[in-house]
């Protein structure tokens, strides 16, 4: 991520970085602080929008390729996420906040869709899809860039967000797994 590309995402110019950030570890924490409160936004909208419209796997897979668009935009985060936290351990509550919003609100977004009849699965699967697809988003991150330049990357999330969702695809219908 070159320094344009960092002070965009934070909303000033690149002549401004170092004189708001006294180095690369300031830098990080704002970009991850700012990824953290993405997701939050995208999560509570999914939320809302389920409550509001009633659940559907539609509403669902908007919100994934959403999350997966955050991700790809976030992509140096999960590339160096050890490295990161081992450096800088107030990295791990960014990452754990993350991982564990996304599961709990997958997972009751997943209920949501069971109790709406869209999805037939015991609430032990449930969860165990929620940890899947919250796994896979995070592994899209990396995964679209390593595939290298297959296409824009519009087209690359699309793909990946097909993938993730090919989880609770699996449970439409009837029958309980």
């Amino acid at each position: 991520m070159s320094a344009v590309d960092i002070a965009s995402a934070l909303g000033i110019s690149p002549g401004h970085l170092y004189y708001h950030f006294k180095g690369r570890a300031e830098i990080v924490a704002a970009l991850a602080q700012a990824y953290r409160v993405e997701v939050d936004m995208v999560l509570d909208a999914l939320t809302d929008t389920i409550r509001a419209d009633g659940a559907s796997l539609e509403t669902l897979w908007t919100y994934i390729h959403i999350l997966i668009e955050e991700a790809w935009d976030a992509r140096f985060l999960y590339r160096e996420a050890a490295a990161l936290v081992m450096r800088s351990p107030e990295l791990a509550g960014v990452f754990r906040h993350v991982a564990n919003r996304q599961r709990t609100t997958l997972a009751a977004v997943l209920t949501d869709l069971r109790q709406a009849g869209a999805l037939a699965a015991s609430p032990e699967v449930l969860d165990g899809v929620s940890r899947l697809m919250t796994t896979g988003i995070g592994f899209h991150a990396i995964e679209l860039e390593l595939e290298g330049d297959t296409g824009p990357p519009r087209e690359r999330i699309a793909r990946a967000a097909a993938q993730v969702m090919l989880l609770p695809a699996a449970l439409i219908g009837g029958g309980r797994p």
